[in-house]
């Protein structure tokens, strides 16, 4: 029997048992297509087309005043290839939300809860791995905002290395004045078997930055922000720990749906295993002119046009990307009522 089948199965089973229970069922679908062309001629990353379209579908149950499972299945088509096992992501998952936790343990979608500076974490995880396979908390108050999270990225086998992150995002605001700090580790450990030249790898990095918001004030958006940036890397019993530092400045101004964002690094050439490769230049600078087609509560649509400035190289990418989110519950009624 088919996994998915089984996740449907087990579906069922906990929706008959909560309908003598006075639950809500609740499910949500969403499509993801994106179109994404980097014209790169450097040193740092290679020149890549990715072109397809995600699908995902989940249903949940609640149960207690902040309870919830929930189960489903996000399935990738990238244009002119086949359909593989591997493109289709299990989603299963309990969650609890209160007023000041917010806690998810499974497979649940990383989209509106991992969000990482691409100094930290390429995009391009929300095309090929959309879902965190862990746990995420999140504490909340008025003033700060802090999470910490855990994605377990390869299971160890004889042959297979054992590999996970740890990451978190924290952020302060008082008036129009913000921090915010972003960090990731990622630990790569042997396989059962050991391989010969197979060393454990420890690799990590840190942003922090001040910025103020004046959306409020001018534009329809403006933010400016700059930071501090640091990596580690140790390839054990091959080199020690290596650390890198850098400058990151960040601007954003949007007005009547036509946004302008730049990025300024300046430092070492930082070294993160799952970043944005053009962040290993001494000096890189990237502005994105962006158009927000449509912006809407079920529907979102932008085309961008990004010039990134690789120490003496200038490169090209454009990209299009369209996020559809459905959703809805149901109350059902209590069979002890009647």
């Amino acid at each position: 029997m088919r996994w998915w089948i089984k996740i449907l199965f087990i579906e069922l089973v906990l929706l008959y048992n909560a309908i003598g229970y006075g639950q809500t069922i609740k499910w949500s679908t969403g499509f993801n297509g994106f179109f994404d062309n980097r014209e790169y001629f450097n040193d740092y990353s290679q020149p890549q087309t990715m072109f397809g379209a995600r699908l995902f579908g989940i249903g949940g149950i609640t149960f207690g005043q902040y309870h919830e499972i929930g189960a489903g299945a996000d399935i990738l088509f990238e244009f002119g290839s086949k359909l593989k096992n591997d493109n289709i992501k299990p989603i299963i998952y309990y969650h609890f939300n209160k007023r000041s936790i917010n806690l998810y343990f499974g497979s649940f979608p990383r989209k509106g809860l991992i969000n990482l500076p691409l100094f930290l974490q390429s995009d391009t995880l929300l095309y090929y791995r959309p879902t965190c396979e862990g746990m995420f908390i999140e504490f909340i108050n008025p003033l700060l905002i802090q999470s910490v999270w855990l994605d377990w990225t390869s299971k160890q086998t004889d042959t297979i290395r054992e590999t996970f992150q740890i990451g978190g995002s924290g952020s302060f605001k008082k008036g129009f004045f913000f921090y915010r700090h972003d960090f990731i580790m990622t630990h790569y450990a042997g396989s059962g078997i050991r391989i010969p030249d197979q060393h454990i790898r420890d690799n990590g990095g840190l942003y922090a930055n001040l910025g103020v918001n004046l959306s409020s004030y001018l534009f329809d958006s403006l933010t400016l922000s700059t930071g501090y940036c640091f990596s580690y890397d140790r390839l054990r019993s091959v080199y020690d720990f290596n650390f890198y530092h850098g400058s990151l400045s960040q601007l954003y101004i949007e007005l009547f749906n036509i946004g302008i964002r730049s990025a300024f690094y300046f430092g070492d050439g930082q070294i993160q295993m799952w970043a944005d490769g053009l962040y290993r230049a001494k000096y890189y600078n990237r502005t994105d002119i962006v158009w927000h087609m449509f912006r809407q509560k079920n529907i979102k649509g932008s085309v961008e046009f990004s010039f990134h400035v690789i120490e003496n190289t200038l490169d090209m990418s454009q990209s299009i990307k369209i996020y559809v989110t459905l959703g809805g519950e149901r109350k059902l009624i209590d069979k002890e009522m009647y």
